[in-house]
């Protein structure tokens, strides 16, 4: 169960934190009276448009009408929940979240977990880096070329050889045998408990909001297996996480690309070479909940696997997988017998850069791969069905629609053909039909114009006088008077003047919901509406009525005498006598998206 923070520890957070420093870690920001400005991290542009205001520890783009406080900046930055955002902005300020947790049985467990995992790291650590067990280790990873920067940044460890040093010492730093075997750290055989991990270097795998819940294994010798991974769990799932997504998620982002790779050592090995934006599968292969992990970051993923046949399978499998979760991904095909380290190690970063940017995309290299194999009828059949059965599974039908016609200018095959055998494929593969004929829905960003009162101009409606209307900035003014009544005295006039009023976007009904559920709660001395939705902004809607909501709060301050009640009931006369128009009308059949609140 996620983590339910009460609006006491939000509001500490917000408070506590400096918006300036925390947004300054991905935008230079320039003084500007006030505020601060800077390129916006959210659209491109050359000429600043996005501020960001101390006073009110709170952020704004006029460009792309983007907004929020400092936790929507971390959530849309780094592409995490609400909840793992408060987890990281909390833990600097030392702030105890576990009091603040909703009761629930599992948190307790789940706390206890990740004390278990941690202390075990700090000991593989202190064992890899003081103990003279951890010197083959030190030698080993040093002959490699990698530097004790990288290492201690990814906290690397060295499990030693002894089946109870790792029980005696968690025992001794307040982690008891029972914990210990939850979290998979000491396993129960016939003669008593021993530690799973013993000679090998130690690789701690955190979740997005940096706790660890796992490990990788991997020894140094030619001792089989040559990697093991901790073991499925409650709070533990190889296939659900990525090996230094917690790091490099940033770098994702603004690169707007990732790469993966599937060894631990492969992973920091570009680290090391200056490329950052790089994470590792965690001894499986790579998975649909692994790839919606990197569509969170980014749209693109460059697969950089072993340059040997087992690798190239995988590669194309990964794009496959990529592809129908909403990936666009690009195959690295690195010379034979390498693998990124040992690249790197022979041929340096300007043989690993060549690569990437020679990276193919995934219908010409099923293309080129059944050339290499003489190009033959049958060859190019199989890798034409090949790109058929990834055509079927994908969700987005322009992005089906796309693929379908570049696998024809590649192969050479009509459209009407490849309909014809995209139908025989989607009848050999029924698990994916229901899925493509009734696709869920995408990011509701990806494919929605902007709403009108983000357009120049507004929504443009004409009252019985002829006279324009821009109901889009005039519903937005509405919603500034009353936020701005500290008093609440608007809001309740607006509940109660609306009667059938039809708001033009989405974000302003929402907003409309909020308002609503503020007064539902509303006590003498409590929140006022604009605490009320600045408190709850982060949780409900999306990125466009963060913006929407962002944008009436960075509007200038009312004048001291400003009659709020009575500005919100003269703007609603006027909305309720204009022609709602196509827009409003359409709102409101929409079902939940446009209903009347």
């Amino acid at each position: 169960m996620a983590p339910v923070f009460s609006p006491d520890i939000i509001a500490r957070v917000k408070e506590e934190t400096d918006i300036v420093e925390v947004v300054r870690r991905t935008v230079a920001l320039k003084p500007a009276g006030s505020v601060l400005k800077g390129l916006c991290p959210f659209h491109s542009e050359k000429t600043p448009s996005f501020i960001v205001t101390p006073a009110r520890q709170r952020y704004h783009c006029f460009g792309c009408a983007t907004g929020g406080d400092v936790i929507t900046f971390v959530m849309e930055t780094e592409g995490l929940t609400f909840p793992e955002a408060v987890e990281i902005l909390a833990r600097p300020l030392d702030i105890d979240l576990s009091s603040w947790l909703q009761e629930d049985e599992g948190e307790g467990e789940r706390r206890a977990f990740h004390r278990a995992n941690e202390t075990a790291t700090r000991l593989w650590s202190e064992a890899l880096w003081e103990d003279s067990s951890g010197q083959s280790a030190r030698d080993y990873l040093t002959k490699r070329g990698f530097t004790a920067k990288v290492l201690r940044d990814f906290d690397v460890g060295w499990a030693p050889a002894g089946s109870q040093w790792l029980g005696e010492q968690l025992q001794q730093n307040g982690v008891d045998a029972e914990l210990a075997q939850a979290a998979d750290l000491v396993r129960r055989g016939d003669h008593g408990t021993f530690a799973y991990f013993r000679r090998r270097i130690i690789f701690p795998i955190r979740s997005i909001s940096r706790q660890v819940t796992g490990f990788g294994g991997r020894v140094i010798d030619t001792s089989e297996p040559k990697y093991l991974n901790s073991a499925d769990s409650t709070y533990f799932s190889k296939g659900k996480l990525l090996y230094g997504f917690d790091a490099s998620r940033m770098s994702i982002a603004r690169e707007k690309t990732a790469i993966l790779v599937e060894g631990y050592l492969d992973l920091l090995a570009l680290v090391q070479a200056g490329i950052p934006n790089v994470v590792a599968t965690c001894g499986t292969a790579f998975t649909i909940d692994q790839a919606r992990l990197v569509r969170r970051g980014a749209p693109g993923v460059l697969l950089v696997f072993d340059g040997d046949k087992a690798g190239l399978k995988a590669a194309v499998r990964s794009a496959d997988v990529a592809l129908r979760e909403g990936l666009e991904p690009r195959i690295v095909r690195l010379p034979a017998g390498e693998d990124p380290a040992s690249l790197l190690a022979n041929q340096g970063v300007a043989a690993m850069t060549q690569a990437l940017r020679a990276a193919e995309g995934y219908i010409p290299l099923l293309k080129a791969l059944a050339d290499e194999r003489g190009g033959g009828r049958e060859v190019s059949e199989r890798a034409v069905r090949q790109a058929l059965s990834t055509v079927v599974g994908m969700k987005d039908p322009l992005r089906r629609e796309y693929l379908l016609q570049e696998t024809g200018e590649v192969f050479g095959l009509g459209k009407e053909i490849l309909q014809a055998a995209l139908a025989g494929v989607r009848r050999e593969q029924p698990r994916f039909r229901r899925k493509t004929e009734a696709p869920e829905r995408g990011p509701a960003l990806e494919m929605t114009p902007p709403e009108p009162s983000a357009q120049p101009g507004g929504d443009r409606r004409r009252l019985k006088y002829g006279v324009p209307l821009q109901r889009g900035r005039i519903e937005a003014d509405l919603f500034r008077h009353v936020l701005g009544d500290d008093s609440g005295e608007a809001a309740r006039a607006f509940l109660a003047d609306r009667g059938d009023l039809v708001l033009s976007t989405p974000a302003a009904q929402q907003l409309a919901t909020e308002i609503a559920a503020w007064a539902a709660v509303d006590k003498p001395g409590g929140q006022t509406p604009q605490a009320y939705v600045e408190q709850c902004w982060n949780q409900t809607g999306d990125a466009g009525y963060r913006g929407f909501v962002s944008s009436i709060l960075h509007k200038e301050d009312f004048p001291e005498r400003t009659e709020f009640v009575k500005a919100t009931t003269d703007i609603l006369q006027r909305l309720l006598q204009a022609p709602r128009g196509r827009d409003a009308v359409r709102a409101e059949a929409q079902g939940s998206g446009g209903q009347e609140v």
